[in-house]
């Protein structure tokens, strides 16, 4: 299926806007408008791959943009494609077993296939942005917990060993943002859905619990607790209060 032309023609306004010489404070508006408009046509560009992968394409130039407004179009722009995926999946059958849920990859119909290479691709594209040398400003973690949000989406419908590898990965070590720590150990309850979590999932929550290296962190590591039935709220209050405690000493 081809490209939509509104999604042709949007593309281009972005990149003009990028080199646009125009004042610094128009430039970042301009910029701004330019995605927003883009991301208008969000149904149409969920549709179909090719759609997708026209957008994809133009991450690398987002990325690598360092004019006025570059940290603010990198994560509008991240933001827009995790938003994607919500999309995307709406394009599923419902589940025949659980009519409430989305579909489970096992039971998507041939006719689907379309659907899952969207979220395929919306998946490989958000996992690349997890990888990396470790990053310590407040905005390169932003990118990756986005990126983190997007495989939390997909992971219901597309289950990958490799993102529970990484994450866990991620989530252990102490030289990552505390943005992407948090983001990747919320993507765990999401993975592991009503299933027991496994020895290493189990191992590395307990040990985040006795030494978190921050509140939003050890919050996040007593939900997914919770969620996976490996605590309760009344330990989690009591745990929270112990590390403000700690604090004020």
């Amino acid at each position: 299926m081809p490209v939509a032309p509104s999604i042709l023609k949007a593309i281009p306004v972005v990149r003009k806007a990028m080199t646009s010489p125009d004042t610094k404070d128009r430039h970042e508006i301009g910029l701004y408008r330019a995605l927003r408009k883009l991301f208008l046509y969000s149904d149409e560009i969920a549709a179909n791959l090719e759609s997708i992968e026209a957008l994809l394409a133009l991450a690398p130039e987002i990325e690598g943009f360092r004019g006025k407004g570059s940290q603010m179009a990198a994560n509008e722009f991240a933001r827009s494609v995790s938003s994607l995926t919500f999309r995307v999946k709406e394009r599923l059958p419902p589940s025949e077993i659980a009519p409430d849920q989305f579909i489970k990859e096992a039971e998507i119909p041939s006719s689907a296939k379309d659907v899952i290479d969207c979220l395929e691709t919306l998946a490989a594209h958000a996992f690349s942005r997890t990888k990396g040398p470790p990053v310590r400003s407040r905005h390169a973690g932003e990118l990756r917990a986005i990126a983190w949000q997007s495989l939390k989406r997909i992971t219901e419908i597309l289950r990958r060993p490799e993102h529970l590898a990484h994450s866990l990965k991620v989530a252990a070590d102490n030289r990552a943002s505390i943005e992407e720590r948090t983001a990747a150990v919320g993507f765990l309850s999401e993975y592991w859905g009503s299933e027991d979590p496994d020895e290493s999932t189990t191992n590395l929550l307990f040990e985040l619990e006795k030494n978190p290296p921050d509140r939003s962190l050890l919050v996040t590591v007593l939900q997914v607790q919770i969620d996976l039935g490996l605590g309760d709220e009344f330990g989690a209050l009591f745990a929270v209060e112990d590390w403000d405690d700690d604090e004020e000493e």
